[in-house]
């Protein structure tokens, strides 16, 4: 997967467009978590919530910040899993 390093201009950007260059981050990190919870959870459980967080990060990320979007997002997307994870139990 390619990188990205947002500009300034963020408001142009397509929000389909990168839902789909970094769903497999998403899914990435859902795998990872997942290999550390009980059977019980289901993966499209995580993955939604890795979404969510996804778009967040997507809202919420400065052009002006030194990360990249990659490493911005998968901070969201990792904290919105667990705090799904934390709600359901």
């Amino acid at each position: 997967m390619n990188t990205s390093t947002l500009s300034a201009s963020i408001e142009n950007i397509d929000e389909e467009q990168f839902i789909q260059q970094f769903t497999p981050l998403v899914k990435r990190i859902a795998q990872h978590i997942m290999a550390k919870l009980p059977a019980c959870v289901q993966m499209d459980d995580l993955i939604q919530a890795g979404i969510a967080g996804l778009m967040d990060a997507i809202k919420r990320y400065k052009g002006s910040y030194d990360h990249q979007f990659e490493t911005f997002a998968a901070h969201c997307i990792r904290g919105s899993i667990l705090n799904q994870i934390r709600v359901s139990n």
